[in-house]
């Protein structure tokens, strides 16, 4: 007899995620964790019965691979949805702001929804470029460095390298080689430590300094060797990163390296 208990279940999963994705409905995150537990338990024991089964002679092949499906496809389906409903709250944000400016006719500069972010800052995250390009335009653009400069933090943050060259066509307003009240970096190393290394090679050839160092005193090539991430390491020395930089207490970038292979591209840079 044919299993047909398997992609039964997975179509009914299909059913619901579109479902639910569909008419945009909001689960608490315990709800969605609990979920998760049990999508993953449930198809964890039906593999180890399917194993078993194989285990004793029966043909169980296809029950393996059904479950082995299934693990994958609900793992992959909570992290979109995870995405989804955390890209629905940007979106709610961002059409709020927007309203109130086009409505309001105030400084699209001077607001802010619940969480601090501008609406420029949204835009970015978001990736509306057509949004960014609109409100650099605006005439309180000028005034608003440090706006656009978490904007552009945000952008590194998020991967969104096709915002960065936009917002260094605002005069006077983005400067990469600034360090943000907001979190204390920059907007090279948020690229570093979230490993978006399109925006990383985007804001050196944008003229963003390497070797700019946080409020910690930890260079742009340090953090990249704390994460042991060579090819941005490898990318940052080509822009002319210097690995002796020291921070404040005393450390640099090789008294970090942890292999042989991170000190092989530290040691070309010298």
């Amino acid at each position: 007899m044919k299993d047909y208990a398997n992609p039964f279940l997975l179509l009914v999963i299909i059913a619901l995620l579109s479902w639910k994705v569909s008419t945009g409905i909001d689960t608490p995150d315990s709800v969605e964790i609990w979920l998760l537990t049990l999508c993953v338990t449930g198809f964890i024991v039906n593999g180890l019965l399917s194993i078993a089964r194989a285990m004793a002679g029966r043909k169980a092949l296809m029950s393996v691979v059904w479950s082995t499906v299934f693990l994958i496809f609900c793992s992959c389906a909570w992290v979109c949805l995870r995405q989804e409903k955390d890209l629905r709250e940007e979106i709610a944000a961002y059409n709020e702001l927007n309203h109130r400016w086009q409505t309001e006719g105030v400084n699209p500069y001077s607001l802010v929804d619940k969480d601090g972010r501008s609406l420029l800052e949204l835009a970015a995250i978001l990736g509306k470029k057509m949004a960014v390009r609109g409100l650099l335009a605006q005439p309180e653009a000028a005034q608003a460095g440090d706006v656009i400069l978490r904007a552009a933090i945000s952008a590194a943050e998020n991967g969104r390298h096709e915002l960065l060259p936009i917002l260094t066509q605002q005069n006077g307003g983005y400067d990469f080689n600034r360090i943000s009240s907001a979190n204390g970096s920059t907007a090279l190393i948020t690229a570093v430590l979230n490993n978006r290394q399109k925006c990383v090679e985007i804001l050196l050839k944008l003229n963003a300094s390497p070797d700019l160092c946080d409020e910690n005193g930890i260079s742009p090539i340090m953090h990249a060797v704390i994460d042991d991430n060579r090819g941005i390491a490898r990318l940052l020395i080509k822009y002319g990163a210097d690995p002796t930089v020291k921070d404040y207490t005393g450390r640099n970038a090789f008294s970090c390296s942890r292999s042989e292979a991170m000190d092989e591209v530290l040691n070309s840079a010298l």
